[in-house]
C-alpha cells in the first residue's frame, strides 16, 4: 500500500491524529491537499489507505479528513471501504472514455467562442507557454512540463466562467491523472502533443475559429486513443468516436 510522504508544511498532529499547533486547516485546505496527492499520483490508482493514518499524516484530526474524503467520493476519485478505509478510484476504461468524450464536446466549443476576445497578449503568454513546454518536453521532464502546458490550456478559457469552466476544469483535473500515464509511458507523446498545441495557437493566431477547435478535439481524442491503447487494445471506443464527429463535422 502507498502511502503519501509528509509535506513540509503538514500541521502538527499529535499521536491519536488530533490537531495541535496550526489547528486552523479548513476543510478546504484538507480536501485539496488529498485531491492534489491523488491526482498527482502520490496517491496512486487504487491505493487503500485508512482515514486516520491520513490525519496523522496531514497532522489533522478526523473530522476534516472524512469530510473532504465524502467530497472526493462524489467527485468520483475516492471510493469508501471498511473501517474507515478509502481507495484511490483505479483507472477505468468507461471513466476514461466518458472523461474524453465530455472534453470533447465541451473544450472545443468553449474556445471557439473565445477565438475573438483573445488578445495579443495572451497570445504572446501562449507562445511563452508553448516554449517552455518544448524545453521540459525535449528533458522528458513532466512534472515540469505540466507547469506550461496548464498555463497554455488555462488560457483557452481565461473568460469562461460558470458552469461551462467548472465542468471543463473538472474534468481536466481528473484527466490529469490518466495524462500522466500517456505522457511517461508513451515515447512518442511528447511531440504530438507538442504538435497538437502548436497547431491550436497557429489557428487562433489567425483568427480560425473552426480550425482551433477541430485541432484542440484531435489532440483530446489522440491523448484517449493513446491511453486507452495502453489499457486494452481491443477496446472500441465508440462514445469517443461519436463525440469527436459532433465535434469535426
Amino acid at each position: 500500500m502507498t502511502m503519501v510522504e509528509r509535506s513540509p508544511d503538514s500541521l502538527a498532529a499529535s499521536e491519536d491524529g488530533s490537531e495541535t499547533g496550526h489547528a486552523t486547516a479548513t476543510l478546504d485546505t484538507v480536501h485539496d491537499l488529498l485531491r492534489n496527492r491523488i491526482l498527482n499520483g502520490q496517491l496512486p490508482p487504487g491505493a487503500v489507505v485508512s482515514q486516520a493514518h491520513l490525519a496523522r499524516d496531514l497532522g489533522v484530526s478526523r473530522s476534516p479528513i472524512r469530510e473532504a474524503c465524502r467530497l472526493l467520493e462524489r467527485e468520483g476519485l475516492l471510493i469508501s471501504r471498511h473501517n474507515h478505509r478509502v481507495q484511490v478510484a483505479d483507472f477505468l476504461l468507461d471513466d476514461l472514455e466518458e472523461l474524453y468524450a465530455s472534453r470533447l464536446v465541451l473544450e472545443p466549443l468553449a474556445l471557439t467562442v473565445r477565438v475573438s476576445s483573445l488578445t495579443t497578449s495572451e497570445l504572446d503568454d501562449m507562445a511563452a507557454a508553448l516554449e517552455d513546454m518544448r524545453h521540459s518536453a525535449e528533458q522528458r521532464d513532466y512534472d515540469r512540463f505540466t507547469v506550461p502546458h496548464n498555463r497554455f490550456h488555462s488560457l483557452l478559457y481565461s473568460d469562461t466562467s460558470g458552469r461551462l469552466l467548472r465542468q471543463i476544469s473538472q474534468l481536466s483535473d481528473h484527466a490529469s491523472r490518466y495524462r500522466r500515464v500517456y505522457m511517461t509511458q508513451t515515447p512518442s507523446a511528447w511531440d504530438v502533443v507538442m504538435a497538437h498545441d502548436t497547431k491550436i495557437l497557429q489557428a487562433l493566431s489567425r483568427g480560425d475559429a473552426t480550425a482551433a477547435g477541430a485541432e484542440l478535439a484531435r489532440h483530446l481524442a489522440a491523448t484517449a486513443l493513446s491511453i486507452m491503447a495502453l489499457m486494452d487494445p481491443l477496446h472500441d471506443p465508440r462514445l469517443l468516436r461519436a463525440a469527436l464527429r459532433q465535434t469535426c463535422h
